[in-house]
């Protein structure tokens, strides 16, 4: 049975580890995001960064979570070795 609440997850970030995929989740949960980290071999896009861990949203709040990711990289509360999908 297919569980509906992930349904509509999309992959937005490509992490360049689990450390970081964590803290990630983190950040956007604090901002009222729902998130989720996936390892995985390979992203359904091309990524630059040689990341195994991708960060998942709900579709609705995906512009409202790159825009928090973008601000977080600027700050230097992520790095930037991860890659947006």
């Amino acid at each position: 049975m297919n569980d509906p609440r992930l349904e509509d997850l999309v992959e937005i970030y490509a992490s360049a580890g689990a450390l970081e995929a964590d803290r990630i989740v983190l950040l956007l949960e604090d901002a009222g995001i729902d998130a989720i980290a996936r390892e995985s071999t390979m992203s359904s896009f091309p990524s630059p960064a040689e990341a195994s861990h991708l960060i998942l949203v709900r579709e609705p709040q995906k512009a409202q979570a790159r825009a928090l990711l973008e601000s977080a990289r600027r700050a230097g509360a992520i790095g930037e070795t991860g890659a947006f999908l």
